[in-house]
């Protein structure tokens, strides 16, 4: 630990130190970061997954719930020609952030006490999380915009920026993971368990104002963009970057992987695995002592081999615990904690190089343009992940079939196509990095 924190001075001196305005809005950045991290606990992940169980939510519905913020997000397309209205406009994205987490937080956990029935809370649900989505991608592509800014332009700076923003953010969602998963879990046998969510919820709410308030506080640059900009424009300029492109590839492609169990996989362990809140918290919080101990290794792996081969090198590396992942059940649930370790210490891997890749080859001028694109085309191939994972769960839902003598739940199935696929994102990762990369880090990478 003393060897990390000797490592972490230098670092935070150059990416922190608050001597100028780009520094500054680092700070901000970061704050926003940690506290994001600290709120988010309790309205994603396990502890969302433990609140849609309460009232009634079924496997099926919390897949179909999981893929609406998709279909919202797909309303960005629309956001440059909003956006270029304002001149100045944090005081319009700041104020859609807050009405989005008013209704992601407040009005979803105020609507169960006034619908009493599954399905009309179900309905309710969806209405609500497809408002506060859509609404939110006409501005969000601008939150964007405005923090990369502050984004380091030399190479190795911005590595050790994208680093410590999320070392230091996992260290508070770690923290704030294990204390609550434990106080969950000891209440778990009471009725007050769904009580301590409630309270969860609303904290969270109380702290996206805090967070709103420090990002107010970030300087805003003025926006190099086309004074016309029209709806073809949204594809038609990003089409003509042929390296961001391949980028938007990759990504598109990773989004439809990442979400084919999204939300459903969290059901899994904790309602037909039975694991504890504890149990799934802690094995979260593992990711940031290996992300402590392993970051001098994947940034040097980084130098040596660019973004985008070393997130191949992680998803080929990755493949097996899918596999794993398919076949495990109740007799074999020991190999949860060892398959979790695999998987952090590769995630600190993948969350590294993934970071950079959308802004790799994203030019400044009509940068909405080009992050309205990412944004449309990133929450498509999410939704098509979404509802491929929720279709093939709801073929048994919360019923196992047997293969090979083991119980096997459908959601697992899901694990076998993010492990075909996988492969195949890999191999073209490793083999075609260079289709992906700038010609001035092929030249740093060859050279």
């Amino acid at each position: 630990m003393k060897r990390v924190i000797s490592e972490l001075k230098p670092l935070l001196a150059d990416i922190y130190s608050p001597r100028d305005e780009h520094s500054r809005g680092r700070l901000i950045s970061l704050f926003s970061s940690l506290i994001t991290s600290f709120y988010n606990v309790f309205i994603t992940g396990i502890f969302y997954t433990g609140f849609l169980s309460m009232y009634g939510i079924s496997i099926t519905g919390v897949g179909i719930v999981s893929f609406i913020p998709y279909i919202g997000g797909c309303f960005a397309l629309f956001s440059p020609f909003v956006l270029r209205r304002f001149k100045k406009r944090k005081t319009v994205m700041l104020a859609s952030k807050i009405t989005f987490y008013a209704l992601y937080i407040v009005a979803t956990t105020l609507m169960p006490q006034f619908v009493t029935s599954a399905r009309g809370r179900l309905t309710w649900l969806i209405a609500i999380l497809f408002v506060a989505y859509a609404q939110y991608a006409l501005f969000s592509p601008g939150i964007t915009v405005w923090f990369y800014n502050f984004y380091p332009k030399d190479n190795e700076r911005r590595t050790r920026y994208i680093y410590l923003n999320q070392m230091f953010s996992s260290i508070m969602s770690s923290a704030v993971l294990l204390i609550s998963g434990i106080v969950t879990d000891a209440v778990a046998a009471s009725s007050r368990a769904g009580e301590l969510i409630l309270v969860f919820r609303y904290a969270a709410f109380a702290l996206v104002l805090i967070d709103v308030s420090a990002q107010w506080r970030a300087k805003e640059y003025p926006y190099e963009e086309k004074a016309r900009l029209r709806l073809a424009d949204i594809f038609t300029i990003p089409l003509k970057n042929r390296k961001f492109m391949m980028c938007m590839v990759l990504m598109f492609f990773w989004n439809f992987i990442c979400t084919l169990n999204n939300g459903t996989w969290s059901y899994h362990l904790l309602n037909h695995m039975q694991y504890s809140y504890t149990l799934i918290n802690l094995m979260s919080v593992m990711y940031t002592v290996i992300l402590a101990c392993s970051s001098k290794m994947w940034r040097k792996l980084l130098r040596r081999y660019s973004w985008v081969k070393t997130f191949g090198i992680c998803n080929l590396l990755f493949i097996p615990t899918e596999l794993i992942y398919f076949a495990m059940s109740r007799r074999t649930a020991m190999l949860y904690v060892p398959l979790s370790l695999w998987q952090n210490i590769l995630n600190a891997g993948f969350n590294l190089s993934y970071a950079n890749i959308l802004y790799m080859n994203l030019p400044d001028e009509d940068s909405t343009a080009y992050i309205a694109f990412y944004s449309v085309g990133a929450n498509l191939c999410a939704f098509i992940g979404m509802i491929t994972g929720t279709w093939i769960v709801s073929l048994h839902a919360d019923t196992p079939f047997l293969f090979l003598g083991f119980e096997i739940y459908m959601v697992q199935v899901t694990c076998l196509l993010r492990a075909v696929f996988m492969t195949v994102m890999g191999l073209m990762c490793f083999f075609g990095w260079r289709a992906f990369t700038s010609r001035q880090e092929i030249e740093l990478v060859e050279g």
